[in-house]
């Protein structure tokens, strides 16, 4: 059993030794508004929630993602960001049709949605179908500026609701990029 419990100590500890001996490019920028980030084809989420910074993790990993996929016959695109402490901005456009303007939560009708999500404490802010019956709360906005070779872009801002504490919150000056997943 000693044997066993060195050998996992051991073989963590080599890990993780492993793990910090990579080597990362220099090189390797994550500022949406840097030039050559943009030109390295660098995948990047930001925005503000209640005017405080918010940038989707880099690092370890970049933890940003995009699909198109069909749902009912209709194209749907989801692309989404998050932080390494479990804060995610998330959003989906339904009947997805290239590049152009789609709304969330401005009528019961439309499907498309947008959403903050915590999990310290877990809680979620949504513009969506439900949070249009509200009344008082601004639509969203997402624009897609962009979709060509593999790659979406563009731009967000919406009015989240929590419907269990009735708060909300302001998502503004969204930008994102983002490989779409095959």
């Amino acid at each position: 059993m000693k044997t066993l419990s060195n050998l996992c100590k051991y073989s963590f500890i080599f890990l993780a030794l492993l793990m910090t001996a990579c080597d990362k490019d220099d090189d390797d920028t994550t500022d949406p508004d840097d030039d050559t980030a943009t030109a390295a084809g660098a995948e990047f989420l930001t925005a503000k929630v209640d005017g405080a910074a918010y940038e989707a993790a880099q690092d370890p990993a970049v933890i940003v993602g995009a699909t198109i996929g069909n749902a009912g016959g209709m194209q749907v695109l989801v692309f989404q960001g998050g932080t390494n402490s479990g804060e995610t901005i998330s959003i989906s456009i339904v009947n997805y049709d290239g590049p152009g303007t789609y709304t969330t939560g401005d009528g019961p009708t439309n499907a498309n949605s947008a959403s903050y999500i915590t999990i310290d404490p877990i809680a979620a802010w949504g513009s969506n179908l439900v949070s249009s019956l509200i009344g008082e709360l601004q639509a969203g906005e997402v624009v897609i500026t962009s979709q060509e070779d593999g790659v979406v872009e563009g731009t967000f801002s919406f009015e989240g609701y929590n419907a269990e504490d009735m708060t909300s919150k302001m998502i503004t000056e969204g930008k994102f990029k983002a490989n779409l997943e095959q």
